[in-house]
């Protein structure tokens, strides 16, 4: 009878045991990582929320109300663990723009001249810098610095208005600066990305970009540290919160895990729950988070609830969302389509 008695004491256990391996993601089920980054397979991802651009020449866009806007992937090409990755950015709708550009007035005066004077000694980020400053270099041409050599150049042509033989449109500079609040603004940007599939170590045109977050490794656990997307000290991290049944209407019944995701610097809260399918590691929502060409000695200040407040110097973005001229408001987009199996196989 003992021997029965003591099969009897565990069977209780043996019940629990298989309750919690029934909650649990089964492993045996799940698809070998990665293979389902081939050539063809492809994602789109729509948004709709308010959205702000920026570029190169500091004009400024501020969508007004909600604005449609996509990123679309497509795997061109993969060599073992390196993968060509298409990538396109869409956004379209009613916009306020803030530019400062030059737009020549036909005279060469002291509004010319205090352009470069407020900008005299400074390079590209520079808090003083403006690019209407930087006219001319050794070479002739713009060299990333406003200095003597572009005073020289205004001052050469100070005094003279079109018509006149020392006129120079070059040196023509006093920028407009206005505000334009009613523009239908579209916006397209393609990128060719190289990225690594199991590091998403990711480079455009050789310049290293970070990590991307279309996806993340698959079968974290909860408690697991991820680094989401960007550079160090400037990329996102977060921690694996809960595994869960997706509530997404669109992909009922598939089983993700939920990141809740902290910018360690400059301590500032995004998204909290970007989404990624636990059988593959694709996102299921991607969270843009861009940043204007700041200065590195601007300050900004962040309040929290606590009472602390965190002072930085600079705003910190993901380069990739950066190069998609995606201004600091992060930009959350949620997975409409895909040709990848999500999930486990059928």
């Amino acid at each position: 009878m003992a021997p029965f008695r003591n099969v009897e004491s565990c069977l209780p256990a043996a019940l629990i045991f298989c309750t919690v391996l029934s909650l649990m993601p089964a492993w045996s089920e799940v698809v070998v990582p990665y293979q389902w980054i081939v050539p063809g397979a492809y994602a789109k991802f729509i948004g709709y929320k308010p959205l702000q651009l920026f570029y190169p020449n500091y004009t400024e866009v501020y969508f007004l109300g909600e604005v449609y806007g996509f990123l679309e992937w497509t795997v061109m090409d993969r060599v073992d663990d390196s993968v060509k990755l298409n990538l396109t950015f869409f956004v379209e709708g009613n916009a306020a723009l803030h530019y400062t550009k030059s737009l020549p007035d036909g005279i060469i005066d002291k509004m010319d001249i205090a352009v470069v004077a407020e900008a005299f000694g400074t390079e590209p980020y520079h808090v003083r810098f403006d690019p209407n400053a930087d006219t001319t270099g050794p070479n002739r041409e713009p060299d990333q610095k406003v200095n003597i050599w572009d005073l020289r150049f205004v001052a050469k042509a100070f005094g003279s208005s079109q018509g006149n033989p020392r006129y120079n449109p070059k040196a023509d500079i006093a920028p407009e600066r206005k505000w334009d609040d009613g523009r239908h603004v579209v916006h397209c940007k393609t990128l060719l990305l190289d990225i690594n599939v199991y590091s998403r170590e990711t480079s455009l045109d050789g310049k290293p970009l970070g990590k991307t977050c279309f996806w993340a490794e698959p079968y974290a656990d909860v408690g697991d540290k991820i680094a989401l997307y960007g550079l160090p000290p400037e990329e996102i991290k977060g921690t694996v919160e809960y595994i869960d049944d997706e509530y997404m209407a669109s992909w009922p019944g598939i089983t993700v895990y939920k990141v809740y995701v902290l910018q360690l610097d400059p301590f500032v809260w995004f998204s909290p729950f970007p989404c990624f399918d636990w059988h593959t590691g694709m996102a299921m929502i991607i969270d843009l988070q861009g940043a204007q060409p700041k200065p590195p000695d601007l300050r900004a200040g962040f309040n929290f609830a606590n009472g602390s407040r965190y002072e930085i110097k600079r705003y910190a973005g993901a380069p990739i969302a950066t190069q998609l001229n995606i201004g600091f408001d992060w930009y959350p987009l949620v997975l409409n389509f895909t040709n990848v199996q999500i999930g486990p196989p059928s």
